[in-house]
């Protein structure tokens, strides 16, 4: 079985990408939070979304950056090639989609968040590794 489950916040305003005259999906990205750390801090992951039909009418009328909604629907993985590197996707291709907290608790959330730093997507860029440190690899 394929389907993806997950709720999280709209990382940026939903896009429509159109078909000609015709509006053919609505694309949008989800900041899901995995488990705490045992350092206290909550890694994110951003999963992209697409939404057809029906789901994407709501996705268009209703979704904003920073809306909690949870989704369910395929998991599909893709690939292109960008400056000669090949680069994987993953997109969850929307069947449900549900909002998860009332407009009150939207209003608060938003209140209490306005106040902190949103977390960044991830560069995946690779970690310098500092000098002096060549020794201690397992590996030469």
């Amino acid at each position: 079985m394929n389907k993806w489950l997950g709720s999280g916040k709209v990382s940026e305003e939903p896009f429509i990408k159109y078909n000609g005259d015709k509006a053919s999906f609505v694309a949008f990205t989800l900041m899901v939070k995995r488990n705490r750390i045992p350092d206290g801090g909550h890694p994110v992951d951003f999963i992209d979304c697409i939404c057809t039909g029906q789901n994407a009418r709501f996705a268009q009328q209703f979704l904003r950056k920073g809306k909690k909604v949870e989704v369910a629907g395929p998991l599909r993985s893709g690939h292109y090639t960008k400056d000669g590197k090949k680069v994987y996707t993953k997109t969850v291709f929307v069947e449900e989609i549900n909002f998860s907290e009332t407009k009150a608790e939207e209003e608060g959330r938003q209140k209490q968040e306005s106040q902190q730093p949103e977390p960044t997507p991830p560069d995946h860029n690779f970690m310098d590794i500092p000098d002096g440190i060549e020794g201690e690899f397992p590996f030469q």
